[in-house]
């Protein structure tokens, strides 16, 4: 990189810094973000002394560390170019913060998977994931980006950071995130083909009629209407009519004890009969255990196709048939999009969709 494209790149960086650690830390940070390829030079000792407001002897030893660190080779000019090792040493080094919706736990146990998957698959690849909760009604401050070099968010989370941030200054990788051109990448189920699948699934048994259980204000979450209006198009493609497609709204609670309580309050007033798909895993989990406290046969006189809480559903009586998010694919994507990012290779914004799987159980 020429010394003219070198002082295109605006580099932030604070004043009081004047520890070969600490700025090393931001010449990182700063391959980093501006995506910076193997081979590329950095900007010279002294156009880096003065966008620092450190002495030349101070970015000196800074250089000769990263040099060592295998993060810049050096020229006979006395100018560094990134590492040809970039890719494995980089990743050696990357600080990774993925944010998670939740206080004390994550709140959603689709993404208490995501998390133990994205936890195993960094262990593999030797990147250091710090886990951070972004708690309910709260948006998080502009220290969430300190100590780190690329940040993941959930959809609930990157909710909060697009309303307190109209820019980001890391690169970010949206993990089922609400779509927005401020992420480098964005890696989602596809909902609306599992919302297909449950559909086909009754199709095949020639169901005439179907219910659709959803949390009542979930309208407005995009993953749920993806997988209701995935369900309703091969539904009115099968030449069922809209009309057969019962609509079922059921109240919203962090409570696992409430959404019980409100289903009992729906099934109180309307029979329990026919082909349920319930679109939350939670919802799901406890429609079983209501069907089981009111002795509807299951399968039997209800059948019942839920959306996550695999792990849950195992345990219910009958154990659960459900959509499954494939979150090893989705911790493997986003490590893979890492190394594009923090490698250069990167150059366009990518929305990646992961298909769900069916796990076939005895509910349906």
């Amino acid at each position: 990189m020429s010394p003219t494209n070198a002082a295109k790149h605006a580099l932030k960086i604070s004043p009081e810094i004047n520890r070969r650690d600490e700025a090393g830390d931001q010449i990182k940070r700063y391959i980093l973000t501006h995506q910076m390829k193997p081979g590329e030079r950095l900007p010279t000792v002294r156009q880096l002394s003065e966008h620092f407001g450190i002495t030349l002897n101070a970015v000196w030893r800074a250089l000769r560390q990263l040099h060592q660190e295998e993060w810049l080779d050096a020229l006979r000019n006395k100018r560094y170019t990134v590492s040809e090792k970039l890719y494995t040493t980089i990743l050696r080094s990357v600080r990774v913060k993925a944010f998670f919706y939740g206080e004390g736990y994550i709140y959603f146990s689709g993404f208490r998977r995501l998390a133990d998957a994205l936890s195993r698959e960094c262990r593999y690849h030797n990147i250091d994931m710090q886990i951070q909760l972004v708690p309910h009604g709260r948006l998080p401050d502009a220290k969430a980006w300190d100590d780190c070099d690329l940040v993941l968010m959930d959809s609930d989370s990157s909710r909060a950071f697009l309303k307190a941030f109209p820019s980001f200054p890391l690169p970010v990788i949206g993990l089922d995130a609400n779509y927005s051109d401020l992420y480098r990448a964005n890696i989602v189920t596809d909902h609306h083909f599992g919302g297909r699948i449950a559909a086909e699934e009754m199709l095949k048994r020639d169901e005439k009629t179907a219910h659709v259980v959803y949390h009542a204000g979930s309208e407005n979450n995009p993953r749920v209407t993806a997988r209701i209006e995935g369900f309703r198009q091969a539904w009115l493609e099968s030449g069922r009519s809209a009309e057969s497609i019962k609509l079922v709204p059921i109240a919203w609670s962090l409570s696992a004890l409430e959404i019980a309580l409100n289903l009992l309050d729906h099934f109180s007033k309307n029979a329990a009969k026919g082909s349920y798909f319930v679109t939350d895993g939670r919802l799901a989990t406890n429609f079983l255990e209501v069907m089981a406290y009111k002795k509807v046969p299951v399968p039997g006189t209800v059948t019942m196709i839920g959306y996550d809480g695999a792990q849950q559903g195992e345990l219910t009586n009958p154990p659960m048939t459900t959509i499954q998010q494939d979150m090893d694919k989705i911790a493997a994507s986003a490590v893979h999009w890492m190394r594009e990012i923090v490698s250069g290779n990167q150059q366009k914004r990518v929305l990646e969709r992961i298909p769900p799987v069916l796990i076939a159980r005895a509910s349906f």
